[in-house]
């Protein structure tokens, strides 16, 4: 068995580029994890899908992740094809149930290490398609708040504040709530712009000033 040692990892239900993790993700301080070398057809499906690898795989990594304070990680283990590295946490049945993306010096490490492992062949099924996020995770959620906040209005009816943050937004004034609702959501469906960015800092200063 082949380990790495010392390495943040920040297993999620969907997987982060490194560059965005956030302050308030649990960010696990992994003193020694498992690591596999695999073909990059096997690196592809893993990175894009739900897998669940067979019995033996998982008993062959069954508490070899050790965390500091002595905890461990029942069932973890980094993949790597050589040019890129993924670490995943699986369930008791074999199922992934989280991805850490590496820190860059860590997967540079790692990758560069695979020159001297032997290529492991996982056996797997794949169980469905992981969610693959194309924008970044904190425009996702900018878009999360102001949706919320324009629902919230909506439903109650604070026709004010709904003609305030759309006359902010398109710079005309509308009358039809129903429009303004809908004209908003759609927005919401584009890449944001400075515009979002604006009403996102409004909508936070007008809960601040309560």
């Amino acid at each position: 068995m082949d380990y790495y040692y010392d390495i943040l990892l920040n297993f999620d239900e969907y997987y982060f580029k490194f560059y965005e993790w956030d302050k308030d993700d649990t960010i696990e301080d992994v003193k020694k994890i498992p690591i596999k070398h695999i073909d990059s057809n096997t690196m592809f499906d893993l990175l894009v899908n739900k897998i669940k690898v067979d019995k033996a795989f998982i008993e062959g990594i069954k508490n070899k992740t050790k965390l500091k304070d002595n905890k461990v990680l029942k069932y973890a283990c980094i993949f790597s094809d050589s040019k890129n590295a993924l670490a995943i946490e699986f369930n008791e049945n074999g199922e992934s149930i989280n991805k850490s993306s590496l820190l860059l010096e860590d997967e540079i490490n790692i990758n560069e290490f695979m020159f001297n492992i032997n290529l492991t062949e996982i056996k797997y099924d794949i169980l469905e398609k992981d969610i693959i996020y194309n924008e970044l995770r904190q425009d996702r959620k900018i878009k999360r708040l102001i949706k919320i906040e324009i629902d919230n209005l909506y439903k109650k009816h604070n026709d004010s504040k709904l003609k305030y943050l759309y006359l902010e937004w398109f710079n005309k004034l509308e009358d039809e709530r129903d429009i303004m609702y809908k004209q908003m959501l759609n927005k919401l469906n584009d890449n944001l712009t400075k515009k979002e960015y604006d009403i996102y800092e409004l909508i936070k200063i007008s809960y601040n000033n309560v």
